[in-house]
């Protein structure tokens, strides 16, 4: 029975992997092989209970930032009063109408382009003015999925360093293993 491309292909990879029972495999081998899996399976669960750990408490934190500024900060419509220039960004002095009807000033920090008489959108509360809105949803989602996602990147590279290290090791002691070999091999005379 002939077997089609792809499944010579995964029967290929299935050899190379260990999954075999190759009498020409060293007890060498199957060690690397062995540990090569309890590492894969041990990354797996360290990383996923990393990710799930790191991820869920990065999101808690980004929903209590979200409630906290949605609670201290309103938007209002200010004109700015005045503009000065820092190093990199811009200083905005605004000046707005409160609730209680009395007139307000505050800065902020910006690097977009603002001019005296401009009308902009600003976010007021206790701690001061900002042009930044309070922190929207899709962010806590974002910054929960890319941690999770960076920890299981990071605990894959240690747990495939790891691998990397041990087959190196093995790698070494096959090779002498071969060298032993060979020589033993060159000491027996062969004809007559």
């Amino acid at each position: 029975m002939e077997l089609s491309r792809i499944e010579r292909t995964m029967e290929r990879r299935r050899r190379s992997c260990g999954f075999d029972r190759n009498d020409l495999r060293r007890g060498m081998d199957r060690w690397q092989w062995f540990i090569g899996l309890m590492l894969l399976l041990a990354g797996t669960v360290v990383a996923s209970v990393a990710a799930v750990h790191i991820g869920g408490a990065v999101y808690d934190s980004g929903v209590r930032t979200e409630r906290h500024e949605a609670a201290v900060f309103h938007a209002t419509d200010a004109t700015v009063v005045k503009v000065h220039e820092a190093s990199r960004t811009r200083g905005v002095t605004v000046s707005w109408v409160a609730p209680d009807g009395s007139r307000r000033t505050g800065g902020y920090e910006t690097w977009r382009g603002a001019s005296v008489g401009d009308h902009v959108r600003v976010w007021v509360g206790s701690a001061g003015v900002r042009e930044d809105p309070p922190r929207p949803h899709a962010r806590t989602i974002g910054d929960a999925v890319a941690y999770a996602v960076g920890t299981v990147a990071v605990t894959a590279a240690v747990f495939f360093g790891a691998y990397q290290l041990l087959r190196r090791r093995f790698d070494e002691v096959r090779y002498r293993l071969w060298d032993a070999a060979w020589a033993d091999f060159d000491r027996h005379r062969i004809g007559p």
